[in-house]
């Protein structure tokens, strides 16, 4: 049975002004596609393929030239004011190559941060900070500061503060850039359970062992998709 559409991008483009004011780059040329409720789709490129400026205009950071994107039913591209706020607050979180936790803090008062950003009183907050590391599988280094847990528990930390919020769509960017393969597929399984509650993930990686958790992968070379790549079969 076909799940609920989350993410429709349609005729997207986007372009910069080139180094020096001469000519134009094109970053994104005409892409279109689409995915539903608790997928996880990979998007696979080299550096420069327009991975990154993909996900930025998916996610609410920037605004195509030309096309359509729509999340969760609403049009990005209308969204203004609070309206736009809102949804960069709660509708989409974000996982980037470097976790840029708050080293001080534990892992609980970092995802517990932002918890409170969403207006949740202090003791829900906490309770589901501790939830969402319990979902990471980190629950038992809570009170540890940032700073002394290892690169792939930092990752799963900025990954339970993204999920805190319970977003529809989350956009991961090289999430396992910095770590080894076996510490990257220790966040990649905790996505790929996170795609369980209904979250929808686009991971964008130039990392061709990511797609093995992937339901379906998109490859992007200079700006356009190439035909769909079906992913392998998820044990």
């Amino acid at each position: 049975m076909p799940t609920p559409e989350i993410v429709r991008v349609a005729g997207v483009t986007k372009g910069f002004a080139a180094s020096g004011g001469r000519g134009r780059t094109e970053a994104v040329r005409g892409v279109d596609f689409a995915f539903g409720e608790g997928e996880l789709v990979v998007l696979l490129g080299r550096s420069g393929a327009g991975k990154s400026t993909l996900l930025s205009l998916v996610g609410g950071l920037d605004s195509p030239d030309a096309g359509t994107i729509s999340v969760a039913g609403q049009d990005i591209g209308r969204l203004r004011g609070r309206a736009r706020e809102e949804y960069l607050r709660s509708t989409v979180g974000w996982v980037f190559s470097s976790a840029g936790l708050l080293p001080l803090l534990s892992a609980l008062e970092n995802v517990w941060l932002a918890a409170r950003l969403l207006g949740h009183r202090d003791s829900v907050a906490r309770r589901e900070a501790l939830q969402a590391l319990d979902a990471v599988g980190l629950g038992p280094r809570a009170g540890h500061r940032a700073a002394e847990l290892s690169g792939g528990e930092q990752q799963r930390v900025a990954l339970a503060r993204a999920l805190v919020k319970k977003p529809v769509l989350l956009l991961a960017d090289e999430p396992t850039a910095q770590l080894d393969s076996e510490t990257g597929r220790s966040v990649l399984d905790a996505m790929r359970e996170a795609t369980r509650s209904g979250t929808a993930i686009l991971l964008a990686t130039h990392d061709q062992a990511v797609v093995e958790v992937a339901d379906r992968v998109l490859s992007m070379e200079d700006g356009r998709l190439a035909e769909p790549t079906p992913a392998p079969t998820i044990p």
